[in-house]
């Protein structure tokens, strides 16, 4: 895939949870599988009223998509809702591909394009409306504004009203969502707020016109009787609760199959450098379909048991779907590791359900580490070049956890591609906040597609990612701020702290077992002096001359420790005099080295002193101490004597 043995297309498409979509993935899937392509689907979630970081962040997409290397793109602009997603994805396709690209059901685009001739499918419906049944007062229920396929149906009922000579007061049109719960929003503005007491209502979509229907039911006005309704796009999957609407049906199917013959001619006779500047355009005609809503087709009654059947059958995949997202989301929220989150999702995996999830993969952005020989493997907080796949479920059964790397340029991990079968994937970004940590690979059972809990399920995993990602933060602040509690940062050494956090573990095992310990209590001779006449600077690198020289000459047990101004105490476990000894050797050697190497005009020296003892259950670190300060300063004052 992408670099693999089959060609590769590349769909672009926001949301999964409509009709539209699940007849396209499905038509796609086949369409794939008898064209021979790999397809990945680069799935998005976003709603005309978001207004979260999250669906946001879903515009990250773009960017992470690899156009480029793509055979060939099919694309859905017009089911992109969120402000701005829509012209971002077209400045994309526009700037970076070069391969054959084709739209469905989206007319302004700069490559081909198949879509329902909406001009011939408005105007049968306004005949049917205006000759069959005289209707003149016909209001228009429009969509969000900027919505690609209400404005183009709101300006084709204009034209057509004003070829009938038929009057549109500015009330009559009405602005909503496209969706169920926009119903009493038309009710208002049409008979309460201006009671134009239409003769007919046309919906820019069924879903509006279902919700209008079960709103004026419910005040009194009676469908078809004192007005028609109608809708578009024959959303015959869903329960219109009281009646059949008349509609106009598009042929969903009819358009992805012409669409993907268009691409595979193009792809097939493809120069990629020629870019897309003029393109076909091929509209089929729409379906007029005769309804309850307006009293000329069939009635609820004849599709009323196919309809129950479908609704419970539904319910209950929807029931299921809730319990197992509920569940899957509190195990989710309690991981601490990759390999919990692995497990979790297997065991989600690989029970057969209804969702119909076939294989799924998860890889994760990975950092470049600087250093090659580091075998550490550290994740990125944002899209990198490489990805490591870290849980992978093929046909329901654990692939493990590969941790293979790949380059993000491929999309799909070399180990996955299959030779003799064409694969449809679909992509999603796991992200929070300002953090995205990878993508999902997921693909279905033939004729299987995402379903309402697709995007959902993808989320409650991305949450799993940044609530690791901040116990790691956590975890690393709480480290930090614990070295920082037991550590001299002039030195890097321990403090006195530090000192006995080391050692107390320790101390009463060497205690029972009487071993022995040398102890080297350390004083600068003559840092005062030099921080009195050379700067407080030149009295810092004194101390952390003194500091190198007892870290070079320490061996690998010593517990180091700076324990205030000038004074240092190395201790030596399990050590007797003789390494107490040579350890000051290699000291001294060391500081003198280091006065060379330093060239300044004063010279660091030091006094020190050897304690070393046998311990016992009476022995405290703090005698220690107190015996090495000792002979510390028994030393330096022999020494101040001499030069007396």
């Amino acid at each position: 895939m992408i670099h693999g043995k089959r060609r590769t297309i590349g769909v672009f498409n926001n949301r999964t949870d409509n009709y539209f979509n699940e007849v396209v993935f499905r038509k796609i899937q086949a369409e794939a599988k008898r064209l021979d392509y790999d397809v990945i689907v680069f799935s998005t979630v976003g709603y005309h009223q978001s207004n979260n970081y999250y669906d946001t962040q879903e515009k990250g997409m773009l960017s992470f998509a690899p156009v480029e290397q793509l055979d060939g793109i099919l694309a859905m602009p017009d089911t992109y809702e969120l402000h701005g997603f829509r012209d971002d994805l077209m400045s994309m396709l526009k700037e970076r591909v070069h391969c054959p690209m084709v739209s469905v059901r989206y007319r302004n685009f700069p490559g081909d394009r198949v879509y329902t001739d909406d001009y011939s499918a408005i105007r049968m419906l306004m005949e049917h409306l205006t000759e069959a049944h005289g209707a003149k007062k016909i209001c228009f229920m429009a969509g969000y504004q900027g919505h690609p396929d209400s404005d183009l149906r709101l300006k084709i009922f204009r034209e057509e009203m004003e070829r009938r000579g038929l009057e549109v007061p500015e009330a009559a049109v009405c602005h909503a969502n496209m969706w169920l719960s926009d119903g009493p929003i038309a009710y208002r503005q049409f008979y309460e707020e201006n009671r134009l007491d239409p003769d007919a209502i046309i919906c820019a979509n069924d879903y509006m016109a279902i919700g209008l229907v079960n709103t004026l039911n419910r005040n009194g006005i009676r469908v078809p009787d004192d007005v028609i309704v109608t809708g578009y796009d024959n959303v015959d999957n869903f329960n219109v609760s009281n009646m059949t609407l008349t509609t106009v049906a598009q042929d969903y199917e009819l358009m992805v199959s012409q669409a993907m013959e268009l691409l595979d001619r193009k792809i097939r006779g493809a120069v990629r450098d020629e870019g897309n500047a003029a393109g076909e355009a091929i509209g089929l005609p729409g379906r007029l379909v005769l309804g309850e809503s307006c009293g000329c087709g069939k009635t609820k009654h004849s599709a009323i048991n196919a309809m129950l059947r479908l609704n419970a059958s539904g319910l209950n995949r929807m029931r299921d779907n809730e319990n197992k997202i509920t569940y899957l989301s509190i195990e989710l929220s309690t991981c601490e590791t990759l390999q919990e989150l692995h497990d979790i999702l297997l065991g989600d995996l690989t029970v057969q359900d209804a969702s119909g999830r076939r294989d799924f993969h998860l890889c994760l952005f990975e950092q470049e580490n600087e250093e090659e020989e580091k075998k550490e493997r550290s994740f990125s907080e944002e899209i990198t070049e490489r990805a490591c796949l870290v849980t992978s479920v093929r046909n329901r059964q654990d692939g493990g956890m590969p941790m293979i790397s790949f380059d993000t340029g491929c999309i799909v991990p070399p180990m996955l591609e299959d030779a003799g079968e064409a694969q449809v994937f679909f992509l999603t970004l796991l992200h929070q906040k300002d953090h995205t940590f990878g993508y999902a690979l997921t693909r279905y059972d033939d004729g299987a597609v995402p379903d309402e809990f697709f995007h959902q399920w993808n989320v409650i995993i991305s949450g799993a990612l940044w609530n690791m990602h901040a116990r790691k933060q956590l975890l690393e602040l709480y480290e930090e701020r614990r070295i920082s509690s037991v550590t001299d940062m002039m030195t890097r050494m321990f403090n006195r702290r530090g000192l006995e956090e080391q050692l107390n573990p320790q101390w009463n095992s060497l205690c029972m077992r009487r071993e022995n310990i040398a102890c080297i209590y350390f004083d600068g001779d003559n840092t005062k002096k030099i921080n009195d006449n050379y700067s407080h600077l030149a009295g810092d690198f004194a101390i952390v001359t003194l500091a190198c020289a007892i870290r070079h000459a320490a061996p690998e047990n010593a517990v180091l420790a700076r324990m205030g101004g000038d004074e240092f105490l190395a201790v030596l476990p399990q050590s007797g005099k003789k390494t107490a000894e040579q350890f000051a050797i290699r000291f001294e050697k060391e500081l003198r080295k280091l006065n060379v190497e330093a060239d300044r005009t004063f010279t660091v020296e030091c006094s020190y002193g050897i304690y070393v003892t046998r311990l016992n259950e009476n022995s405290t670190i703090e005698k220690m101490i107190q015996e090495s300060d000792a002979r510390m300063h028994a030393v330096k004052c022999e020494r101040h004597a001499e030069r007396k």
